[in-house]
């Protein structure tokens, strides 16, 4: 008789079994895996322009703002920096400094500030360096993060709210 090579059914479908059992547990956790990474992701980026916007007034001697895009008005769209005017507000006659855009996704963030919402002012005196307050990003799969700001423009992490 000769010497037949391969698998028998029995193996195969348990083989089958294992791996269609595999795929029903990995993938739920690797979708929860990405929207944390996302979360992380967004969290460097925020912090990234904060101390970048902080470090531009430093160095040009002038006050900043930071607010979110004009179109949108909404900090999970992105964020513009400017030389700051008299109402806070990017118009056409604003110098652009920076603008940071992200994709479309299912992280919210919201800006809760000292004295507004809308932006936040970065000062190239010491004595009242930033307008303090805090950042909130949260998607429906992980726990909020909070970067709270103090009014010297350091950014400290806060979870488990």
């Amino acid at each position: 008789m000769p010497k037949r090579h391969g698998l028998t059914l029995i193996e195969l479908l348990i083989s089958m079994a294992l791996l269609v059992c595999l795929c029903f547990f990995g993938v739920p956790w690797g979708a929860m895996l990405y929207q944390r990474n996302q979360l992380q992701v967004r969290e460097k980026e925020i912090i990234t322009a904060l101390y970048y916007a902080r470090n531009t007034a430093l160095l040009r001697g002038v006050r900043l703002a930071l607010t979110p895009l004009p179109d949108s008005n909404d900090w999970s769209q992105g964020m513009i920096l400017f030389v700051d005017n008299k109402n806070h507000q990017f118009h056409t006659g604003c110098e652009l400094l920076h603008q940071w855009h992200w994709p479309q996704s299912s992280i919210t963030l919201g800006w809760h500030g000292f004295h507004s919402k809308d932006y936040l002012l970065f000062s190239s005196e010491l004595k009242r360096m930033v307008t303090s307050g805090h950042f909130l990003l949260q998607n429906p799969q992980s726990e909020p993060i909070k970067l709270v700001v103090n009014r010297f423009g350091r950014v400290l992490r806060q979870q488990n709210l």
